[in-house]
């Protein structure tokens, strides 16, 4: 950062002369509020009528010598009252700062940039509070731009101008600028670091020229808020959704963390109508004023991992599990293997047989994280945990295992490997047999993009994902996605049933009927044929919006909007039974 350089100190003196007020007063301007407006106490506490009685009872010049002698005495008082709010402002933003409340520091900073435009050490600190919050990505852009203007600018400006370039997609000139910060020479360490950026801006031209064929859809305000909705998973139907939110309406919604955000509930959803329902807080078996996260949710939907922090002492995991009721029970510390004392876990995922676990782990807040395994012994205890191979674990940042349906495919985020910036989600495939694993693939951008993507759901047939992301047109930050996988066989609904010809009574047709299913998007025709004897009919339709048109001659027309939703795994809706009326 630059050398700290406060507000400017300098008061502005009133200059106000003897001369100048005798012209006020001659021009017939009145001088009661031309005075008030010096704001000095003696004369904002005095009254027009005193002031007139004063004024012309011939003490004039006398008068106007102690206004002269007052504005000169007070003024430097006033202007230094200014100059301690601003201060102490600037003292209070700081502090801010300091404990990474981004998010609170930020309206301190801007009100203080308005008042003083030029200033070079607010600016770039606005700025690194816009990076690192989801309030508005392109203002550090400009922060920065006009502070590097300036060939004295510290030279980090550079370094944090790149960083802005780099979230906001724009890769060349995020390089451009992490190279003119190397060439301005930091230190070693620093080197480094703009270097390890400019790898990641070329990893992200490589995936974006060459992106996944997905589709992102937002879950909308049933789920999502103006506060951060993220860690979303759902059991293995996708009918049953659990997410993390730091919204207001928590049960420690009314108070504030040291990070200017709420503390952190488990929200749930589930499907109905193929659409999920509002989201309803976890409830306080489970929550309380303190953090808690769900940080993966068994594909049966009975179990919850949860991380939950209650400042005392560090972050743990631990289960809940669901009752015969159908209510998950009140939260139990994992095994001290897991939940060691000593270290910080923050999420974890557990095979589907419970047999293995697999968790992240860092030995204190500013130490690094990793992704370790643990096994249960035949003897149906825990073994000791290993931390996984070079395969997975790199010098940087691993968080989030998510082991997928099939028990052998791990999805986590990294900070290393091949990353497109920040944390992005990689999967790898594990042998059990030979404990070994596969190289970690980058899935590739969309799904990662520039910015931190630290956990990711999949149903078991790899069709979808749910992720959490910050992205435009979203309700305010974090968000949570519906990733659907568009070269994956979609879902296909089947709709079975019988056709009835006849007015007051149902009878099987004795004329040809058609079938026609429009898709509303694609403008797609399918066309059935129910069976010529019983009327019977099969539809097979994917995902979509469609306009059914039932017709046979000699009988009204039947006409019916239609919505499949693909939410959830293959099903057969049967009995979906059509009457259609003779023409008069």
């Amino acid at each position: 950062m630059a050398t700290k350089s406060h507000p400017q100190r300098t008061s502005r003196c009133m200059d106000c002369s003897i001369l100048q007020i005798k012209e006020i007063y001659t021009q017939g301007t009145p001088l009661y509020k031309h005075i008030r407006k010096l704001k000095v106490l003696p004369i904002m506490i005095m009254s027009k009528k005193i002031f007139d009685t004063l004024v012309y009872k011939s003490y004039y010049p006398k008068i106007i010598i102690l206004f002269y002698v007052l504005i000169n005495l007070y003024s430097p008082f006033f202007s230094q009252m200014k100059n301690d709010k601003l201060n102490e402002k600037l003292a209070k933003a700081d502090e801010l700062f300091d404990h990474k409340n981004y998010l609170m520091a930020i309206p301190i900073y801007k009100d203080l940039l308005k008042k003083e435009p030029d200033n070079k050490y607010i600016k770039p600190r606005l700025a690194i509070c816009y990076l690192n919050t989801n309030q508005n990505r392109a203002e550090p852009i400009k922060l920065l731009e006009e502070l590097v203007k300036d060939e004295k600018t510290d030279i980090e400006n550079w370094y944090y101008l790149g960083i802005a370039y780099h979230i906001n997609n724009q890769i060349d000139k995020a390089i451009e600028a992490f190279e003119k910060y190397i060439s301005l020479k930091p230190k070693k360490s620093d080197v480094e670091k703009a270097k390890r950026k400019i790898t990641e801006c070329n990893n992200a031209k490589k995936f974006m020229a060459t992106p996944i064929n997905v589709t992102f859809t937002n879950l909308g305000p049933e789920i999502n808020s103006p506060d951060p909705d993220y860690y979303p998973y759902v059991n293995g139907d996708e009918t049953f959704l659990v997410f993390t939110s730091r919204r207001k309406e928590n049960v420690g919604g009314n108070k504030i963390e040291i990070d200017g955000y709420r503390p952190s509930d488990i929200w749930f959803s589930k499907v109905e109508n193929g659409k999920w329902i509002k989201a309803y807080n976890a409830g306080k078996v489970i929550n309380t004023n303190y953090d808690e996260q769900c940080v993966s949710l068994s594909t049966d939907g009975k179990q919850m991992v949860v991380y939950f922090d209650n400042i005392e002492k560090y972050g743990d995991l631990y289960t809940s599990d669901k009752n015969p009721n159908g209510d998950f029970t009140k939260i139990k510390l994992m095994h001290p293997y897991i939940s060691d004392p000593k270290t910080i876990e923050t999420s974890g995922s557990f095979t589907p047989d419970g047999n293995t676990f697999f968790f992240a782990r860092r030995n204190s807040i500013d130490d690094q994280s990793d992704i370790y395994m643990i096994r249960k012994l035949p003897n149906g205890q825990w073994g000791m945990p290993l931390k996984l191979p070079e395969q997975i674990n790199t010098p940087y940042n691993e968080d989030f295992p998510y082991i997928d349906a099939d028990g052998v495919t791990l999805y986590f985020s990294s900070e290393g490997h091949n990353t497109m910036g920040g944390y992005d989600l990689f999967k790898s495939t594990w042998n059990p047999e030979e404990n070994t694993w596969s190289p970690a693939e980058n899935l590739g951008y969309p799904v990662n993009s520039t910015s931190d993507d630290r956990s990711i759901c999949m149903t078991p047939d790899n069709r979808v994902g749910y992720i959490s992301t910050f992205r435009p047109n979203g309700y305010g930050d974090l968000d949570i996605y519906r990733i659907r996988f568009e070269d994956k066989d979609q879902i296909i609904r089947i709709i079975t049933g019988t056709i009835f010809l006849g007015d007051s009574t149902k009878k099987a047709i004795d004329t040809p009927v058609l079938i026609i299913a429009k898709n509303k998007k694609t403008n797609e025709e399918r066309q059935f044929v129910p069976n010529s004897k019983t009327g019977k009919y099969v539809m097979a339709l994917e995902a979509g919006e469609y306009e059914i048109n039932i017709s046979a001659d000699g009988y009204e027309e039947y006409k019916e909007h239609v919505s499949i939703s693909d939410i959830g795994k293959i099903e057969i809706e049967k009995n979906k039974n059509y009457l259609l009326r003779k023409k008069l």
